[in-house]
This record gives C-alpha cells, structure tokens and sequence, in this order.
C-alpha cells in the first residue's frame, strides 16, 4: 500500500513539474516570437497625398514607402501627407496590444511646427493582414468635441483651370480657391493621373494658427493658444509629445465609435493617420501632416523614450 501511495506522489510530483516546464517553455516561446516582430510599419497599404505644395516634389508612384521600419535612417525622408484629407494607411507585423497607458506613436518630422491629423485604428478581427474589417475606429483627440470641429466633413478638389489654382467645394456648401503664398498651379499631384477631381472624407479639425501681427504688412503667424493639446500626429509641446523620440503617443482605449462614445479594443494591427486642418495661414501655405513613421512602443527600448 506504501508503494503504492509512494507511486501516485510520484506521479502527481511529475505531472506538476511537467505542467510548470510547460508553461515556462510556452512563456520563453511566446517571449521569441515577439523579439522577431518589428517595433516599427512594415508596410503601407494606401497613400494619397492632398494638395499642396510638396506635390511637385512627389513622383506619380510615390507610395509613402518612408512611412516604413525606423525613422530617419540611411537619410530617409519624411511623408507629407499635403493638405486636408491626405491620409497613409499602414500597417505593423504583429498586434499591438491593449495595455495600461500608451500604446503606440507616430513619428513627427524633425520640426516645430504643429499640422495636426487624426489617427485612426483597425483590427484584423478576420486575420487576412488586409486592413479591410469595416469602420476606422478613431483615437479621440482634445478637439473631438470642439465646436469647430466638422465630423463626416468631405471636400471636393478639382484640378487647376484657367485660374491656375486647385479649386474646392465641401459638403457644407462652401467653396473656395487654394492660393498659395507663392507660387501656382503646382499643388496638384500627378499621382491623381488623369482625374480632374478628388473627393476626401474625414475630420476637420479648428484651423491651427492665427496671423498675431499687429502690423497689416507683416505676417507673423503662431499657434492658437489651448487647442491640440493630445491626441493628434505632427504635434510639438503637447501632452504625448515625447521629445526624445520626437513622437507623439497614442492609447488604444482612447478609441470612440462612429458616435463618440467610448469602443473597447483588445487589440489593432492598422494605423491610418489623415491630415485633418483645412487652413492656408500666410508664408507657412498649407497646413499639412508630415510623419515620419510608427511603433508599438511595447517593443521600444524604454531607455530611448
């Protein structure tokens, strides 16, 4: 009988430690796993580049390829997003988890000058890699609930006529013409081929700078006071503006639904960043997006940030 108590001991001893060995073994793999997925975007999956004055400057194939792996290296440029509308949608390796505070960032270009746009997000709810699950889910911003600030806004662009200038019309029964401090005609990108309008939907958000001069002559153009103070691409002296990395960070559980209200994601795999101000402020001409890149900051070396 002792023998036999002894061999259960035995038995269930070992089923203990195989279990245990198990899950530290799942563990260590889990752990190797992530070390292969890039911190970083792995690939774009659509650019378009609004108006604006960097359009001379972009080939007819340009694909915002620079918006992947890590910034700045081998003198990599960043993406200009153009005027409002212009949006990149890409896309990382693995899913960035939902934790505690911040969960991921997007690159500024090493400026000062804040042209802030909207971030949204995306599972892959269907694991086919494709960003095509539904809606974009929204990182709400602190302008969300300004009252200058257009949700569902579109506008219409049409190609330069005889004016010379990139005319416009939006779904507010506005329209306008985008005059340029300098220069003319060279804000619409070949990259729309033969087109002679584009029409972008989004977010508008309140225009981001005021002519401070007091002096009709002079143009001296400054950041409106209070406004963008989280949750937006391309903004410098914020709150998740973080310096040493020149980023600005993004939690996940700040995502809303198509209504504003509060959506639970566990997870995204897909960013989708958009330049969101519709303002020409002076000599600074359009205010446009311009990143230079993502991470999962979960992968980051805290050391860097």
């Amino acid at each position: 009988m002792k023998n036999y108590l002894y061999l259960l001991a035995a038995l269930f001893v070992t089923l203990v430690l195989f279990n245990s060995c198990k899950k530290e073994l799942a563990g260590v793999e889990a752990k190797a796993a992530l070390m292969k997925n890039s911190p970083y975007i792995t690939r774009v999956f659509d650019y378009l580049y609004a108006p604006g004055q960097h359009a001379s400057l972009l080939s007819a194939n340009e694909k915002g390829a620079n918006f992947i792996g890590e910034p700045w290296t081998n003198n990599k440029s960043f993406t200009s997003l153009g005027g409002w509308g212009g949006y990149i949608v890409a896309g990382f390796d693995h899913a960035v988890e939902n934790t505690d505070g911040p969960d991921f960032c997007v690159y500024t270009q090493p400026s000062v000058s804040s042209e802030p746009g909207v971030v949204y997000v995306m599972e892959d709810t269907n694991g086919d890699g494709l960003p095509n699950d539904g809606e974009w889910i929204e990182i709400k911003g602190s302008e969300y609930n300004n009252p200058e600030t257009i949700h569902n806004y579109k506008a219409t662009y049409f190609k330069p006529g005889a004016s010379g200038y990139v005319t416009w019309i939006d779904n507010k029964g506005n329209s306008g013409s985008l005059i340029p401090h300098y220069g003319s005609g060279s804000w619409w990108w070949a990259g729309y081929g033969d087109k002679g309008s584009i029409t972008l939907s989004g977010e508008r958000l309140p225009d981001a700078y005021e002519n401070s001069s007091k002096d009709p002559n002079v143009e001296l153009w400054v950041t409106r006071p209070g406004l963008f103070q989280f949750g937006y691409a391309e903004c410098y002296y914020n709150g998740d503006y973080n310096a040493k990395l020149k980023a600005n960070f993004f939690d996940i559980s700040s995502a809303v639904d198509a209504s504003g209200l509060p959506i639970h994601l566990k997870k995204i795999k897909f960013i989708k960043v958009q330049s969101s101000v519709f303002q020409i402020a002076g000599w600074l001409n359009e205010i446009s997006t311009e990143i230079s890149g993502a991470a999962d900051i979960h992968l980051l070396d805290k050391s860097s940030y």
